[in-house]
């Protein structure tokens, strides 16, 4: 009974069965098409690798003229903070000193205790002043820089033998940072104005250091960019001549986009760390007087 039951429901197919046969075959080549060859297969990567180079090109160059544009920003706000500075050039009648004296003033100089540090606001009204506030009541005032650069340090001592009118016995480098020696001279006036007004105040000189790291770091952004430009339409120039190139190398390139800053990482600046003021032991020399005996520098306006 059950088995006549379940072969009464079987429904019989109407027709002859195609699973299996050409007919199947022609009809799915037909549907789905043809499988690519490998030199299909090369051809789709290469012509992904050069879409891919010159969207990358296109992103570069849009990356470069929004970093001119903030540079141009930044020299315009460098410009108005420094309206108000008017560097002082050094006098043609400077005070000489023999080359005993400023032999027996820097080795004064190295071993005092009492100094100035000049921090990244560097030579602004304050400085100047107490320069002053030192030569009341000793010859010689011993500055401290923290700078990389030895071009820096000597356009800062140039500057402070010129804003103060004393005269610069020697810069060295010592363990707690470059050492400036300047003397008062010999028939020093105390000025009734300490801070001269033709320099910036202590505001001033910190937005001045703010947007001089700014310019300094959107210049290094910009040399960067025009690098990775350079790099990037040599290959993709290399690409379209037809030349071999491989292909994991094509695909992942090491300008890819992970590997440059977005808008978010440009924006946001590095905080400022304060820097400490340097123990107050004695400054060892490790080198001679970056200074020439005759100190014949000229001033460069800041």
């Amino acid at each position: 009974m059950a088995s006549a039951f379940i072969g009464s429901s079987v429904k019989t197919t109407k027709g002859p069965s195609v699973a299996g046969t050409l007919a199947e075959t022609v009809a799915a080549v037909s549907r789905w098409g043809n499988q690519p060859s490998s030199e299909d297969v090369e051809e789709m990567i290469r012509d992904s690798a050069l879409a891919r180079h010159a969207a990358l090109v296109k992103y570069l160059e849009n990356k470069l003229a929004q970093a001119k544009g903030k540079l141009k920003k930044v020299e315009k706000a460098l410009a108005k903070v420094q309206e108000n500075l008017e560097p002082t050039e050094l006098p043609t009648d400077l005070e000489t000193i023999s080359d005993e004296e400023r032999f027996l003033f820097r080795k004064i100089g190295l071993s005092m205790k009492p100094y100035l540090f000049l921090g990244r606001r560097g030579v602004f009204d304050g400085t100047i002043e107490n320069m002053h506030l030192h030569w009341k009541y000793r010859e010689l005032v011993k500055l401290i820089v923290k700078r990389k650069n030895i071009a820096q340090v000597k356009h800062i001592a140039i500057s402070l033998e010129a804003e103060s009118g004393g005269v610069l016995v020697s810069v060295d480098k010592t363990t707690q940072g470059y050492a400036i020696i300047v003397y008062r001279g010999k028939n020093y006036m105390c000025p009734q104005a300490l801070r001269p007004g033709n320099l910036l105040t202590r505001r001033q000189a910190l937005a001045r250091s703010v947007e001089l790291q700014r310019y300094e770091a959107l210049k290094h952004h910009i040399t960067d960019l025009q690098e990775r430009i350079e790099l990037v339409t040599s290959e993709l120039e290399e690409m379209e001549a037809g030349k071999k190139f491989e292909v994991h190398k094509a695909l992942y390139s090491k300008f890819d986009d992970g590997s440059i800053p977005n808008e978010d990482e440009e924006g946001e600046e590095e905080p400022f760390s304060e820097v400490e003021d340097p123990k107050s032991e004695e400054g060892k020399l490790e080198g001679q007087s970056m200074i020439p005996a005759d100190c014949n520098l000229r001033y460069q306006a800041l």
